[in-house]
């Protein structure tokens, strides 16, 4: 028998049966073989040698050796045996016959020897073919030496495969490498690890195998650098499906002392755009979800989910991070995405984002809307992967942002970037959540989702059509938002019912259908919040289907013209949208057949606001001009001859208020006038042989006048957009006079108002002459209430205040309908640039102001009388409540009475004979009644309603909906809400830009430009103004600038965005600038209590204001707190601070610049944006000077640090310590400084009247801004500043600092602390050496030491105002020491023992004053302080901790004492305890009562000067105490933690 029989033979009888040209059987299990095999090689020494031949042999045939690589094939399932050890083994497939004799020991060495001989035999025979990898036979080698149970020889088999690792070609490499984690022991991987990091740089092909398999090894650190090093540099030369791999490689592999760095270099090496841009022209076939970029994101959130020190070191760098915007800031923005999504890191996150959203444009970090849309529009893939990270984000920003911030344009970019670029899915949940935000109720919501589902409907309209059915369900709540917000909704709507005009779907016309019912039910309703509904919704629709874009001018045209049948599709679809837009103004001009003049008013305004935005097609704007126009002329329109043949006059009628003499065109304000039908002055002033009106006027509620202005406003627009911005055609009404009222005798005794019938004239009667003495007409006729002597129109008007009350209530109507006639005629003819309009214009501004004054004067005059005045009662302006009114069943002119439902009905209050017979039903709480049940009402027959009646038995009142005393009262003390608005328009009046002739240029008088700065200045703060800032930014205004008119229905500037709004302030603001110093160098001239700055003294400077007499200079210095205001307000703009604003930036610093001194247009030019800060901030700085009072040069310092921040790399921190002292105060900050300071030693007059926020501002301008050492001069307010006036000196002001005194104290008190609390944080402590971060901690823990003393030295008064802000710092401050400093203060305790020591000892004071702090709360009962309590007691309780654990890490425990504290008050006096001593000794170790005490010595002596060199000694001898309860107290330090 020969050998190769033999070896047969002898694998047979172990359970193998070996097949000629077929597989070998396996008929027993794998275990019991080898077991049987190595006893027959230990029996006989030849047949392991044999069998080694025997394998060889096998392996060397080409054709056949894959049968004994191949798993073996099973017995036939009739073999009971095999069967059951099959059974038993639990295997369903064999293993191949060389993976078998592998696990036999005698032959394993040379088995794997003869495998790894084989793998030359196959190279370059095989193929690349990617289908046949699993079936090479090299691949079949290497899965023989997989997963070994052992290995006998594991060196020689390593040394062996990287020998063969060396010759093959790259597949069989990569398959090699990939099996190298399998095959060799742990002993070996390291020798592995250093050859594959090795083959890194040398064959960059095989990267993603070798990064596998390093993963998958245990290397060194060292190792692991050198491979991240090389991987890192080959990012930007990588495959991008290659950059997943190595991005979970570099992240996974790095430990927490590296992850910064690394960190760092991926987010400079790593160019997403890149890796987009290429994966697009490679492979389109793919998922979305399996895109390269997709990917790499996908890996970064795998680790940063695992890893904490990932996180951690990824937010720090991108807090701090300095670098411009670019690649990495994707990375970014994605990384805080899915860091978010992480519960715990949430609000850090969140606190991130808002400062980089924040950040100034001078800071290249910031993140701007543009950037962040932008972004979203690139990674479309990635961002849809984190939608739901990218959807808490917005919705947080929605949420958080103020009105018109750059967080909510933020939020506005990221829904709108991710609705275009996303799926259904995503878009459905984004309108969800809009719509969400609108049903919060939230302002700052609302207004946000409102805009953007407007900018998804104009940019994205198909892909929000589905989902219309959301915006659909707020119709049922819109009735509680505002006007611009529902404005906005059905703009909304109106776009994506008519998106599809064209096609005529019919999904489309069910939803326009829809919104027309629902229109037309609001226009029909009898509450008039659901008429203003009505109005904003059907003029929303009619922009939609007749606007310039909707319909296509020739083909309306063409089809009007008579060719309709030969029509193309979208030519029928043109004539259906107008035959819609025309069917939708006949809905709106019927209904107001119906409704009041006010209802009238309210269409012609929102109607004239689509015209101003473009928003009406042409033929539908000549359609409505042509009706308008002729209604008014025909209406309040008449002539000098026409007046007389209407009125019964002596002489010439008197027109008042005529610009031109020779025009005869006439305003009658008089034949529409309310309250003279009502008074019965119609009946006795009218011919007698003249129509009644009417006979031409609907009959509707309210008087007619009100929608005067309104309807001007709709003319003027449409001649303007139809005559490209001319109105010569209507240049008459620049000019026209005004009548007022006709001849009356004021001469007449007096009649009182309750004993007047109306329609009777007994109380009236006309003047007999023409002469002015008694005739109230002749005394009002042309300029005598404007242009006269301010000592005659003074005179006049008090004559005018002691007429009859009646007659003064008529001419309170008259004159209310010409200021608002005024305001119009301005907002139409300042635009126009013919220096003739110009001029009128401004005599129309000076005659308003005039105007206005007579008008509050006559309402102040009514107040108190029956008939005192208001424009809602009189009906003039929309009905303020939502009440159902009166409808009036008799003609225009009578009086009607109104009793709104939600005014308890006084009895008393309503006299019998004020009822007449006139049909009218009339409310009363809730019921409509008769005249006769009214009649019963007012007698007292019927009882009240039971709720009524309730709650007057409660003793509680209903707040009034209507005008009752308290409405009347505003009006008489503020009527600026109650007037006509003036538009954008009206504000380049100020613009001197377009003057030709300075020397023929109209003077605006003091009181015109007051009136409008006046709005300029409400306008502004209401857009520009953060609404968390309007409560204090501004302490002092003029009444009445609160903006928003009731007059004004559709408001353009309440509509307008702050972008809109700083676009039209723009051109005017170098005029703005001028106007200011013109009002300096006036009151400087008449006022000589301020020195005149050289460039406001030259004679050179051209007039802008007239001044007619010393009395003027009152409206001056009004003047200039609104120009101050203003400037200040646009400097601190938040949009100025976004890198797209970046024009306009340096437009406002340029007209800075241009009004000091040397400096011109050409030398702006070549200026960088730091030279003009600083051109700009000396220009401000020039102008203090000539401010009289205090609270000017609070708006001048606040314009300066809003200039300084314009440049923050300007003069930076480091730079300043370079210079000296006299260069340190002469840089930006220095010079803000030294001005706070100059504020606050009362340089400036009425330092009294600064507000405590003020104050506050001033103290943190004046510590902050120091340019030589900002915390040792908050050491100084603390210890001597702050002290004084608590030190008994003369009326208690405190001779350092003259606003200092004890009713300015708390201010005073709370900027200190806050500023002080505030430079903790800032300061860069990391970058102290020892010795000066010891230093440093010893001037903060002093000052707030002295800050805790000077609350027990504060009397009771003092006490409520003052403790609450010293726990609120002291919880500062604690924070800081517990997370900041007493970190630090452990890395330098070695080297500086005694003076950490030294600190802490000092700090304990601190915290022992604070505790007293917080038991005085339970005394006082004050809930103010006791809110504060909590907080701060676990702040101290952590920081008693921290401090523990500082002596703890340095072997100094017996230096410190955990004990009970003493109970002190707040003055510092023990409390004698009622707790009996065992009860107090149990308690000692409650966490509230923890107290650090810094050697016992220290209580004895205020100075402690001797302890810090006694606490090595008592160190040496407290260790061994200590060390039994360090246990304890490190459970509490965890359960702390925990908390």
């Amino acid at each position: 028998m020969n050998s190769s029989q033999r070896c047969r033979q002898a694998i047979d009888s172990c359970g193998v049966d070996i097949v000629e040209d077929g597989l070998p059987i396996q008929k027993a299990p794998s275990a019991l073989f080898r077991y049987k095999l190595s006893e027959a090689i230990r029996e006989d020494e030849d047949l392991g040698s044999q069998l080694g031949d025997f394998l060889d042999d096998l392996l060397s045939n080409h054709d056949s050796i894959s049968l004994y690589l191949d798993p073996m094939s099973q017995a036939q399932p009739n073999d009971t045996e095999l069967s059951t050890v099959t059974d038993v083994a639990g295997m369903p497939q064999t293993e191949s016959l060389v993976r078998l004799m592998l696990g036999v020991d005698a032959l394993q060495t040379r088995l794997i020897s003869t495998l790894l001989e084989k793998f030359p035999e196959y190279i370059g025979d095989e193929g690349n073919d990617e289908e046949a990898g699993a079936t090479k036979i090299s691949a079949k080698l290497l899965r023989q030496l997989r997963w070994l149970d052992y290995v006998i020889d594991s060196s020689g088999l390593t040394e062996k495969l990287l020998e063969t690792l060396g010759f093959v070609p790259v597949d069989m490499q990569r398959e090699i490498i990939l099996a190298l984690p399998d095959i060799i022991s742990d002993s070996d991987t390291s020798e592995v690890s250093k050859v594959l990091a090795g083959m890194l740089n040398e064959t960059p092909e095989l990267m993603l195998c070798i990064l596998e398999t390093l993963g998958s090894l245990e290397c060194s650190s060292g190792l692991l650098q050198e491979a991240r090093s090389s991987v890192i540099s080959q990012l930007l030369s990588a495959e991008p499906i290659d950059i997943p791999v190595m991005m979970r490689f570099l992240l996974q592999s790095v430990s927490s002392d590296v992850a910064t760095p690394t960190i760092l270099r991926i987010r400079k090496r790593l160019d997403l755009e890149s890796v987009v841009l290429a994966s697009r022209y490679q492979d389109r076939s793919k998922d979305i979800d399996q895109t390269p970029d997709v990917l790499i994101f996908d890996a970064i959130a795998t680790c940063l989910r695992s890893h904490k020190h990932l996180r951690d070191a990824w937010l720090k760098i991108i807090s701090t991070d300095t670098d411009d915007v670019g690649s990495h800031t994707t990375l970014d923005i994605v990384v805080l995405l899915i860091i978010h999504q992480i519960t715990t890191y949430t609000k850090r996150v969140e606190s991130i984002l808002r400062n980089k959203i924040d950040s100034v444009s001078s800071q290249p970090t910031a993140y701007t809307p543009q950037l962040v849309e932008t972004t979203i529009q690139k990674f479309p893939a990635v961002f849809s992967t984190q939608f739901a990270a990218l959807l808490s984000v917005s919705s947080w920003l929605i949420r958080t942002s103020s009105l018109g911030s750059q967080g909510s344009r933020v939020a506005q970019a990221i829904v709108v970037g991710a609705f275009g670029t996303m799926g259904m899915f995503q878009r459905q949940e984004i309108s969800g959540e809009l719509a969400v935000h609108i049903g919060s109720g939230n302002l700052n919501e609302v207004d946000t989702a409102t805009r953007i589902y407007l900018e998804l409907a104009q940019r994205h309209p198909r892909e929000l059509r589905p989902f219309a059915v959301f915006i659909k369900g707020l119709l049922d709540y819109v009735d509680n938002l505002s006007i611009d917000h529902i404005r906005s909704i059905f703009d909304t709507l109106g776009i994506l019912s008519t998106l599809n005009n064209s096609s005529g779907s019919a999904q489309d016309d069910s939803m326009f259908n829809d919104l027309y019912i629902y229109v037309r039910k609001q226009l029909s309703s009898v509450y008039s919040k659901y008429n203003r509904i009505g109005v904003v919704g059907t003029v929303s629709l009619l922009r939609q289907l007749g606007g310039e874009n909707s319909l296509d001018t020739a083909r309306v045209e063409e089809a009007a013209g008579g060719s309709s049948t030969m029509a193309t599709q979208p030519q029928a679809a043109n004539i259906q949208a107008l035959r819609r837009a025309v069917q939708l103004l006949e809905m709106l001009m019927d209904s107001g057949r119906h409704q009041s003049w006010t209802f009238v008013s309210m269409t012609y305004d929102e109607l004239a606001h689509i015209v101003e935005t473009k928003g009406l097609h042409r033929q539908l704007l000549t359609w409505l001009h042509e009706n308008v126009s002729s209604r008014f002329a025909a209406q309040f329109l008449s002539d000098i001859d026409g007046l007389a043949e209407r009125y019964v006059c002596p002489g010439q009628p008197s027109v008042a208020l005529s610009l031109d003499e020779e025009e005869t065109t006439v305003l009658d304000i008089f034949n529409h006038n309310g309250d003279a039908a009502g008074y019965g002055m119609h009946k006795l002033a009218k011919r007698q042989d003249q129509p009644e009106d009417s006979e031409s006027v609907p009959r509707l509620r309210g008087c007619m006048l009100a929608c005067l202005p309104s309807l001007l406003r709709l003319i003027q627009v449409c001649e303007k957009a139809l005559s490209q911005n001319s109105l010569a055609e209507i240049d008459a009404l620049l000019v026209c006079g005004i009548f007022l009222l006709p001849p009356i005798d004021i001469a007449t005794p007096r009649t009182s108002f309750v004993s007047l019938e109306p329609g009777i004239s007994g109380s009236f009667t006309i003047a007999d002459s023409s002469s002015s003495a008694n005739n109230a007409s002749r005394l009002l006729a042309g300029n005598a209430l404007v242009d006269v002597n301010e000592d005659e129109r003074r005179a006049l008007l008090d004559s005018i205040c002691h007429w009859q009350p009646e007659l003064r209530r008529i001419l309170c109507s008259s004159l209310y309908t010409a200021a608002n006639w005024i305001r119009e005629i301005v907002n139409a003819f300042a635009d126009q640039n013919t220096e003739e309009s110009r001029a009128r214009v401004v005599q129309r501004v000076n005659q308003l102001a005039h105007i206005e004054a007579d008008l509050e004067a006559l309402a102040v005059s009514l107040r108190g009388n029956a008939g005192e005045f208001h424009p809602g009662a009189a009906g003039l302006i929309p009905e303020l409540s939502d009440s159902l009114s009166a409808r009036p069943s008799v003609p225009f002119g009578g009086q009607a009475l109104r009793i709104q439902p939600s005014t308890p009905i006084d009895a008393q209050a309503i006299e019998p004979n004020e009822l007449h017979s006139s049909g009218l039903l009339v409310e009363a709480g809730g019921l409509l009644l008769s005249q006769e049940d009214t009649r019963k009402l007012v007698s007292g027959t019927i009882d009240m309603q039971p709720a009524e009646a309730s709650m007057k038995k409660r003793g509680r009142k209903r707040k009034s909906g209507g005008f009752g005393t308290s409405t009347t009262e505003d009006f008489a003390k503020s009527l600026y809400p109650f007037l006509r608005e003036l538009s954008f328009s009206a504000f380049q009046i100020l613009d001197l830009s377009h003057e030709h002739s300075a020397e023929h240029r109209p003077l605006l008088s003091p009181y015109g430009l007051w009136v409008i700065l006046r709005e300029l200045s409400a306008a502004v703060s209401s857009k520009l103004v953060r609404r968390a800032e309007k409560r204090h930014l501004w302490a002092s205004k003029p009444p009445g600038l609160q903006f928003g008119t009731l007059a004004t229905f559709s408001s353009n500037i309440a509509s307008s965005t702050a972008s809109k709004m700083f676009a039209n302030l723009l051109p005017i603001f170098p005029s703005l600038l001028a106007f200011l110093d013109c009002c300096l160098e006036t009151r400087a001239r008449y006022c000589h209590d301020v020195s005149m700055p050289d460039r406001l003294s030259s004679r050179n400077r051209p007039r802008l204001i007239s001044i007619d007499a010393p009395d003027d200079v009152a409206a001056v210095e009004q003047c200039i707190d609104l120009l101050l205001q203003t400037v200040s307000t646009v400097l601190h703009w938040d949009g100025l601070q976004i890198g797209s604003e970046h024009s306009s930036l340096v437009a406002i610093l340029s007209a800075l610049a241009r009004q000091g001194q040397h400096t011109d247009d050409e030398e702006l030019a070549d200026m960088e944006v730091s030279a003009l800060v600083r051109r700009s901030f000396d220009y401000i700085l020039g102008i203090a000077p000539a401010v009289a009072v205090s609270s000017r040069a609070l708006d001048i310092l606040r314009m300066l640090v809003a200039v300084r921040g314009f440049a923050p790399l300007y003069e930076t921190k480091e730079e300043v310590c370079c210079m000296g002292a006299e260069q340190r105060n002469n840089t930006m900050d220095g010079q803000i400084s030294s001005f706070a300071q100059r504020v606050l030693n009362a340089e400036w007059q009425g330092s009294e009247s600064l507000k405590p926020v003020d104050l506050e501002y001033l103290v943190a301008q004046h510590i902050t801004k120091n340019p030589h050492d900002s915390m040792q001069l908050a050491y100084e307010y603390a210890t001597q500043i702050l002290p004084g006036p608590l030190q008994g000196t003369a009326d208690g002001v405190d001779k350092t600092l003259a606003v200092l005194r004890l009713s300015t104290f708390a201010p005073c008190y709370k900027a200190v602390s806050q500023t002080l609390a505030a430079l903790v944080q800032n300061a860069k402590l990391n970058e102290l050496s020892g010795s000066d971060l010891l230093q440093f901690c010893s001037v903060v823990v002093d000052a707030w030491m002295e800050l805790c003393r000077i609350t027990q030295k504060l009397n009771q008064s003092m006490q409520r105002s003052v403790l609450h802000l010293a726990l609120r710092s002291g919880y500062t401050m604690t924070d800081v020491f517990a997370k900041t400093i007493i970190p630090r203060l452990d890395a330098c305790f070695f080297a500086h023992r005694e003076e950490v020591v030294a600190v802490l000892q000092r700090m304990q004071k601190c915290t022992r004053i604070l505790q007293s702090i917080c038991n005085h709360s339970k005394v006082s009962k004050d809930t103010k302080l006791q809110s504060a309590v909590p907080q701060t007691k676990r702040k101290l309780e952590q920081l008693i901790f921290q401090v523990y654990m500082l002596m703890s890490n340095n072997d100094s425990l017996g230096a410190i004492d955990l004990g009970t504290l003493k109970h002190r008050d707040v003055h510092g006096q023990l409390v004698g305890s009622q707790i009996p001593r065992d009860q107090l000794e149990s308690d000692s170790e409650s966490l509230e009562s923890l107290d650090v005490s810094m050697a016992s010595e220290s209580e004895q002596s205020e100075d402690n000067a001797a302890a810090p060199q006694r606490i090595t000694e008592k160190a040496r001898r407290g260790n061994g105490r200590a060390i039994g309860s360090r246990n304890k107290i490190g459970k509490r330090i965890e359960l702390l933690q925990r908390r």
